[in-house]
């Protein structure tokens, strides 16, 4: 591809580097060379992390303020490592006890200590958030004495352990339950205090170290900006420019900018392509049939979109699942690339004149999905694109509004994708679709400790669910993020598409051990 070497995109970057350092203060003089300062295109939405959902949102936001119970492994995503939990002891399939760190304050000088845990995961279950499916095995939670927390489940749950390492897990000062302004004050216990009065919602959001955390791991962390860009192309520039140290960007950003000398840092972490939300065809009836459904998948070139639009960081794909649980070898290539096979499926259902359906895209994935737009008109569908204000497109995904999503999901585990995206009562299936052969085989699945039967179960899941297409992947991603390497180290790309900013140092930092 010629805008990987020397291309027009090439030629503007170094343009924009130029007239950066062209004049004026240099970054390592200015005061913000003790910051590390993130461009991401994901708007604060809330605070309270028992009302926010997970992905950018807990990566971007809550991590810096808030610890859960457990957290979640840097070398090992997928793996729960204890947190404010010391660990764990199983008393029987529905009865964990977590003895507690001691000596832990929140940030409005409340003690941390089990009354304080348990009265978090009453509150879970009470308010009922977005992810609460992910933890709906928990029955409640009572103080075994002042630094143990005893949970009680309906029934064995092997993903809850994981589960609490993100949102749901999540402490927040009971002392602040009832604040008004807890979505934009938070009051955690976390490596960093939120700075309210410097910070400007929509704009940029400053965080402090406390240099005081209960992990000696997290008490060098650097101060940090979160900046709003919403734009994928003003993030760049304000990179190039010195503007921000670190950036989330697409691949056609990643490719000049690495050619230019920055840091890149990439994970094998997502797919691309559609939820079918209207499954049952309440809104768009062509989608309630599955032979529309796999239309849309025949209709697409996977490899060629992969190569020309997202520059070779991603690879053609059918399944949600990458590897582990729940991937299915022959499935690999479901999907190929047949128009004439989606137009006879087309016509098969009725549907020869073709039809069309609404999809909501973000500003920063418009031009991808502008490319699976045309390969869908060559077959007959019109897939008619709306822009969306960003931070909204979950909101979206667990309402009628459109017939699909978009987003992309992470690659984790079926015990959670089933709850949160294909479960009758998950968040992002509005139109509640229910298939009894996913439900009773991930219900048994999620419930048991037979790594046979869990695996004998997932592979029958999804091969329902990607032949029927409840969701339609045409590539799996590698999310990126580019980056001063001169100054930061420690940069990798977490589970939920942003960096893990716990992990980031600053290089010129003495004290910086992963550096």
């Amino acid at each position: 591809m010629t805008l990987r070497r020397g291309g027009w995109l090439a030629t503007l970057l170094c343009a924009a580097w130029l007239a950066a350092c062209s004049g004026g203060e240099s970054p390592a003089s200015s005061p913000d060379a003790a910051r590390v300062r993130f461009g991401t295109n994901n708007p604060l939405v809330t605070f309270d992390p028992h009302l926010a959902d997970t992905g950018p949102q807990f990566s971007s936001y809550l991590t810096l303020v808030y610890d859960g119970l457990t957290e979640l492994d840097p070398a090992d995503p997928l793996r729960p490592i204890p947190g404010l939990a010391t660990g764990w002891t199983w008393r029987d399939a529905v009865t964990v006890d977590l003895p507690l760190h001691q000596g832990v304050h929140f940030s409005d000088g409340t003690p941390f200590d089990a009354h304080a845990a348990a009265a978090n995961i009453e509150r879970l279950i009470r308010l009922a958030g977005p992810r609460i499916n992910t933890v709906a095995s928990l029955q409640g939670a009572s103080a075994v004495d002042d630094f143990t927390v005893r949970l009680h489940l309906r029934h064995p749950d092997p993903t809850l352990l994981y589960n609490l390492a993100l949102s749901p897990g999540m402490m927040v000062s009971p002392a602040a339950f009832d604040n008004a302004d807890l979505d934009l004050n938070p009051v955690g216990t976390g490596p960093w205090r939120y700075d309210k009065a410097r910070s400007k919602i929509g704009a940029v959001h400053r965080f402090e170290p406390t240099g005081a955390h209960f992990n000696p791991r997290h008490r060098d962390v650097p101060a940090v900006d979160v900046h709003v860009l919403t734009n994928r192309r003003a993030r760049l520039n304000a990179l190039i420019s010195g503007q921000i140290d670190i950036a989330i960007v697409s691949p056609t950003e990643a490719a000049a900018a690495e050619d230019l000398g920055f840091g890149i840092a990439r994970r094998a972490n997502r797919w691309f392509g559609f939820t079918i939300l209207d499954r049952i065809g309440e809104r768009t009836p062509p989608l309630g049939d599955a032979r529309v459904r796999q239309a849309l998948g025949f209709a697409v070139d996977r490899r060629a979109i992969a190569e020309a639009v997202f520059f070779g960081y991603a690879r053609a794909a059918s399944q949600p699942m990458v590897e582990g649980l729940g991937h299915v070898p022959q499935l690999e290539n479901f999907f190929t690339y047949d128009p004439a096979r989606a137009r006879a499926l087309l016509t098969a259902a009725g549907l020869a004149d073709g039809f069309s359906f609404a999809a909501p895209v973000l500003p920063d994935n418009s031009v991808e999905y502008e490319a699976v737009q045309g390969y869908l008109r060559d077959v007959g569908i019109d897939m008619e694109i709306t822009v969306i204000e960003p931070g909204t497109i979950a909101t979206h995904a667990r309402s009628k509004t459109f017939p699909v999503s978009t987003i992309g999901y992470p690659n984790f585990d079926p015990d959670s994708r089933h709850p949160a995206i294909w479960s009758a009562t998950a968040a992002f299936n509005p139109f509640g679709h229910r298939d009894e052969r996913i439900e009773r085989l991930a219900e048994e699945a999620r419930r048991s400790l037979d790594e046979s039967l869990r695996e004998r179960n997932y592979q029958q899941y999804f091969n329902i669910l990607v032949k029927e297409v409840f969701s339609l992947v045409y590539l799996q991603l590698d999310d990126l993020a580019i980056y001063d390497a001169a100054k930061l180290c420690g940069v990798e790309v977490g589970r939920y598409i942003d960096p893990m900013l716990r992990e980031i140092r600053l290089a010129a930092r003495a004290e910086a051990p992963r550096c």
